[in-house]
């Protein structure tokens, strides 16, 4: 198939249509990271070219969740940066673990390996009977699979070897069963996680957290709303509550160093003052 290229004006054309029939905002996504993703999920749904692509939005309104599920692809992938979960579980789960509830969100949760990664932490650090979780992502075939915790073999293996260097002793096996397609991570991890469809640009979160994870999602807003979110996160924060950004986000030099202190900078940890 011949590469796609998206131009400027078919850009704006198929964002406004999306806006008008779908009420789906993507005039806050950095355009060509935008871009990009739109000519991928031509090529994978199989279309043509971009005016394939509106037509078929415009008369099938079904064909708006493959589109947006190609679209919403995240970064992700159980233990990654695993000094981020060795800070987790050392230094900052240790102080939240004296309070009566740790109420944490995960924003843009894709498959939900970052979901099952923080269940495993809590487990070995025995809180997982007093937290409570949001898991929220656009893609309801992300959070299909997130819910499920279905991955296969091939992802479970890279799973076991950032296990491993986030926890040299530890048994990475006792978290997962094999099915008949792949392995499932076990139930226990997320009984206290609530999975929710959620647009960062557009929704609000229901209440305040400890922990807020939105990690390699904002890469692909616009300047504006990486630092409209920030603010939110900051204002969707417990007094003392922790923003934990990813690595790709290029977001330091956006932190307000006002209202966050930096607890980590490596592991791209930092608390509201």
């Amino acid at each position: 198939m011949a590469s796609i290229t998206v131009s400027d004006e078919e850009l704006q054309s198929l964002t406004q249509a999306i806006l008008r029939r779908y009420d789906i905002d993507f005039t806050c996504y950095e355009p060509n990271s935008l871009k990009r993703r739109i000519a991928r999920s031509i090529n994978v749904l199989k279309l043509e070219s971009v005016h394939n692509l509106w037509v078929k939005l415009l008369k099938d309104r079904s064909f708006i969740y493959p589109f947006m599920d190609e679209i919403s692809v995240g970064l992700t992938s159980m233990f990654r940066d695993p000094i981020l979960w060795r800070t987790l579980k050392n230094d900052i789960l240790t102080p939240l673990g004296r309070k009566d509830t740790i109420d944490v969100w995960h924003a843009g949760c894709s498959t939900g390996e970052e979901v099952y990664s923080m269940g495993i932490v809590l487990h070995e650090k025995g809180l997982l009977a007093k937290t409570k979780a949001l898991a929220t992502d656009i893609s309801e075939a992300a959070m299909a699979t997130a819910r499920t915790g279905k991955y296969h073999e091939l992802k479970i293996a890279e799973y076991e070897k950032n296990y491993q260097q986030y926890n040299a002793t530890g048994l990475f096996r006792r978290y997962h069963q094999p099915n008949c397609t792949g392995h499932v991570m076990n139930k226990e991890l997320v009984e206290h996680v609530t999975f929710k469809s959620h647009n960062l640009i557009t929704d609000l979160p229901p209440r305040k957290f400890d922990i807020i994870f939105c990690r390699n999602v904002m890469i692909y807003f616009d300047h504006a709303s990486k630092v409209r979110l920030i603010q939110q996160f900051h204002d969707y924060l417990n007094e003392g509550g922790y923003l934990i950004i990813g690595f790709y986000d290029a977001l330091v030099p956006l932190i307000d160093k006002s209202k966050y202190h930096y607890t980590n900078l490596d592991a791209k940890i930092f608390q509201k003052i």
